[in-house]
């Protein structure tokens, strides 16, 4: 069961992410189902990612949005339970290493919108990878303004 003193983590394995703009993207290459999160959300993903308790990304999402604790607090464990569902995320356990510091508030607070999972199932069979590549966790993603190896 979920609760504020609960943290999760991407499934590295199977789930490739960035946040792109404020976006969060992600897919899933057993499934190859693809999912994205705007606003709130990527800030959650990033959250997420860093390994942050759920209670912690409430207190960011107070802190950078204009939003209720118990508005947050609410939307936080739904968003937290369909991620879980969609097996984006997994339980962190005590092996993982510790989050890393929540960034500070920016000087004024965001309009905010109820994050929520977009999911595009339509692609699956085009995207999915069976097995999941060895290794996909190593790959970089390079956006459009990374500069270039070569």
């Amino acid at each position: 069961m979920l609760t504020l003193q609960s943290s999760l983590l991407p499934r590295a394995d199977e789930v490739v992410a960035k946040v792109l703009d404020g976006e969060a993207i992600m897919v899933n290459v057993a499934s190859g189902i693809y999912y994205n999160m705007a606003n709130a959300g990527g800030d959650v993903w990033e959250l997420i990612a860093a390994g942050h308790m759920l209670a912690e990304i409430v207190t960011a999402l107070t802190q950078r949005y204009e939003v209720t604790s118990e508005q947050a607090e609410s939307d936080v464990l739904a968003l937290a339970s369909t991620l879980l569902a969609e097996k984006l995320v997994r339980l962190r356990d005590g092996d993982d290493p510790p989050s890393e510091p929540i960034a500070g508030a920016g000087a004024s607070r965001r309009a905010y919108e109820t994050p929520k999972l977009e999911i595009f199932r339509d692609i699956g069979h085009l995207v999915a990878l069976d097995p999941p590549m060895p290794g996909l966790k190593d790959l970089p993603w390079k956006g459009p303004t990374d500069e270039s190896s070569s």
